[in-house]
């Protein structure tokens, strides 16, 4: 069953910004998150809510939630490691 995927208004932003090549690695794996919400390399983070972290193209990372009961993703942040180290 395939996942449904909503992001935060500055996500949008955000992949804007990331350089061509890094951005391109980033929209295909949001684009796999689509059908496998866990890939090789996803760590959950800690804390009570259900908020992971996988890492692309070397230094970036994407943060998101998964609701498994409504079959939902939602993406918090994309961006270098550093940022998203020092939010969440």
């Amino acid at each position: 069953m395939n996942w449904e995927i909503r992001y935060r208004s500055s996500v949008e932003k955000d992949v804007d910004r990331l350089p061509p090549d890094v951005r391109s690695v980033v929209l295909r794996t949001l684009a796999g998150l689509i059908s496998d919400p866990f890939p090789q390399g996803t760590r959950k983070l800690s804390g009570p809510e259900s908020r992971f972290r996988l890492r692309v193209a070397g230094s970036y990372r994407i943060v998101y939630k998964v609701f498994k009961v409504d079959h939902l993703i939602k993406i918090e942040f994309v961006g270098h490691g550093k940022d998203a180290d020092r939010w969440f």
